[in-house]
């Protein structure tokens, strides 16, 4: 008589929506000071929805990439975890310094904390879902997606009220407060990662190459996604 499959870790699914609920809320928080702060750093307005395009174009490479990486690294247990650490460390220092570069007047300065920014807030995108799909098993997987988006679905809901009422608050502490909170949420990715290995089935043999012709699907469905996602970004930043 065979085992009855794990439980899937729901735990961890709704604490990676906790990580993206902070990850998008520190986005909400750039969006709606961005205008004020390129101001102040001297970036004329009609720059302000190129340096949101800028952003999103560099969020789609480096989530690549970094999902890329980030599938390499998981065969070291506890790899992803520290990794993901540092980069939201320096990611979480960049977005704070963010109000206090824009009074110095350094277009430049302020161009290249958000660049900082963009690229270390990567690692808390893709890596989650290299977690998922290599340490939990294939029926169980959904429901801990589902979980992790949970998160990114309550920040939308709130962004239009949060957004509102920081219009009137110094931007110093909105960005210092949403950059500890995701700092502090992260450090348990260590934990999550090694507690999804310690749950996981012994991997399973590598599977062989696949055919050109069996990849292609697979590969017109990636570009699709990156096409639409592309697409829904430009009208976020937009509207």
């Amino acid at each position: 008589m065979s085992a009855p499959p794990a439980r899937p870790p729901r735990a961890i699914g709704l604490y990676l929506a906790v990580v993206q609920f902070f990850l998008a809320l520190s986005w909400v928080v750039y969006v709606a000071y961005l205008p004020q702060l390129a101001q102040r750093a001297g970036i004329e307005p009609r720059w302000v929805p190129w340096l949101l395009m800028a952003d999103q174009l560099v969020f789609l490479v480096c989530d690549l990439a970094v999902g890329l990486a980030s599938d390499r690294a998981a065969r070291v247990i506890g790899r992803i975890g520290r990794a993901v650490v540092a980069a939201t460390l320096l990611s979480t220092g960049a977005f704070v310094l963010l109000p206090w570069a824009a009074p110095q007047g350094s277009p430049g300065l302020f161009v290249a904390l958000t660049g900082v920014w963009a690229v270390t807030s990567s690692a808390l995108r893709a890596p989650p879902m290299a977690l998922l799909g290599r340490y939990v098993a294939q029926p169980s997987q959904p429901l801990l997606i589902a979980l992790s988006s949970f998160g990114l679905g309550i920040a939308n809901a709130v962004a239009p009220y949060v957004g509102l009422q920081l219009k009137a608050i110094d931007p110093a502490w909105p960005f210092v407060l949403s950059a500890l909170g995701l700092a502090a949420v992260t450090l348990g990715i260590v934990a999550a990662e090694r507690s999804l290995a310690g749950q996981a089935a012994p991997a399973a043999a590598p599977r062989s190459a696949e055919a050109p012709w069996r990849a292609a699907p697979a590969l017109a469905f990636i570009v699709a996604c990156g096409l639409a996602a592309l697409a829904f970004q430009w009208h976020s930043a937009i509207a």
